[in-house]
Order: structure tokens, then sequence, then C-alpha cells
């Protein structure tokens, strides 16, 4: 992946981050609050994970990829349980849910193609 779209998967990971604090999380019930700190921890997560596979090169790269889509894969978990439990919120989970399928899509093709080392 070149810089450029390493920029962009960035920016898509910040958008959502962004979107879950502001829609997302601030509409969770008091008595889910377990919910809400891993929402929000796996999402920091996520950021940490991409500079980390950004910066590094090789299998080190690679491990920091699969972290990323581990993450992906907890924080749909947790999209999904967020529908069950606040129906009134369903609308921004959803759109959240969208921002993390691009994220997921970006992060396959990432890992799918790699670029060569020089």
């Amino acid at each position: 992946m070149d810089v450029k779209n390493e920029f962009r998967l960035y920016n898509k990971i910040i958008k959502y981050d962004e979107y879950i604090r502001e829609y997302v999380a601030n509409n969770i019930p008091s008595v889910h609050r377990d919910v809400r700190i891993h929402l929000l921890d796996e999402s920091y997560n996520l950021i940490k994970y991409q500079f980390e596979a950004q910066f590094n090169k090789g299998n080190i790269r690679n491990k920091y990829i699969n972290e990323m889509i581990v993450t992906i894969s907890i924080l749909d978990y947790l999209s999904n349980l967020l529908i069950k439990i606040n129906k009134d919120n369903k609308k921004h989970v959803i759109t959240s849910i969208h921002y993390l399928t691009e994220i997921k899509n970006m992060t396959y093709a990432w890992r799918k193609n790699p670029e060569k080392e020089s």
C-alpha cells in the first residue's frame, strides 16, 4: 500500500473514531458502561495498530495488519451488541458499521497486496 492509501485508511479510521465518540458512545446507557469502555478501547487500538503497521515492514507489518483485522472483528461484535442493547441509537450504530466495513475492506486489501520492499 502506498503512502497515499495509508493516509486514506488513516483518515477513515479517524472519521470512524470521531463518529462513534460523538454519536454512538455518548448514547450508550450507563448500565452498559462496560460495552462503551470496550468500544472506545478497541477504537483506540485500531488507530494504534494502523500506525504500527504503517511504520514497520515485513512480518512485523503483517502482524499489526492482522491485529487490525482482529480489532475490527471485535468492534463489529460490539456494534451488533449495541444494536440489541439500545434500539434508539440503531441508526447511528448502523452508520458506524458502514464506516467499519470500509476500513475492513481497505485493511484486507493492504494485507493482500503489500508493497515490494527495496
